[in-house]
């Protein structure tokens, strides 16, 4: 089966130059992809006249489809030759840079270490973004730091007023 993996609707700089939509095939054998389609949620339509290989991800630019992606509220649909829609990719926000993942290719890892953010955590996931568990340590530490050095500033500067 083909699918939507992945795709990029709000790249750092200009999103024309940057957007993109990654499409992979999950089976062994490669697919012809002539005549299906992919339509974001304005109706705008992309046709495909390639073939994807088998096991393997097709990179399709905003150059090569001309398909400018919603930063809020969109919905992709991939359409095959005989007009069956296939997969349907929605988010409703993307912040810069982020990659929305589509969700069954989202997995939590086995094994981790206890703390270690999982592949969940760390992505956005259909419409809701996921915040890594490392994001918000880093702000704690740097909040934790902050205090300490204040009240260290404030304890060094009460003995010199006493002496």
């Amino acid at each position: 089966m083909v699918f939507f993996k992945e795709v990029l609707p709000n790249p750092v700089g200009e999103d024309a130059g940057g957007e993109w939509i990654k499409l992979v095939n999950t089976e062994e054998d490669i697919t012809s992809l002539a005549g299906w389609s992919i339509k974001d949620a304005s109706g705008k339509t992309y046709f495909l006249s390639t073939s994807i290989g088998g096991r393997t991800e097709l990179l399709l630019e905003y150059s090569v489809t001309g398909i400018t992606l919603n930063n809020t509220d969109e919905t992709l649909t991939l359409t095959n030759s005989d007009g069956n829609v296939v997969d349907t990719l929605t988010y409703s926000q993307a912040g810069d840079d982020e990659i929305i993942i589509a969700d069954r290719f989202i997995e939590t890892s086995v094994g981790q270490d206890v703390g270690a953010p999982t592949l969940n955590e760390l992505a956005v996931k259909g419409n809701e973004k996921i915040v890594s568990s490392g994001e918000l340590s880093t702000v704690v530490v740097a909040l934790a730091i902050a205090i300490i050095s204040s009240f260290a500033v404030g304890v060094f500067m009460k003995k010199k007023q006493e002496q």
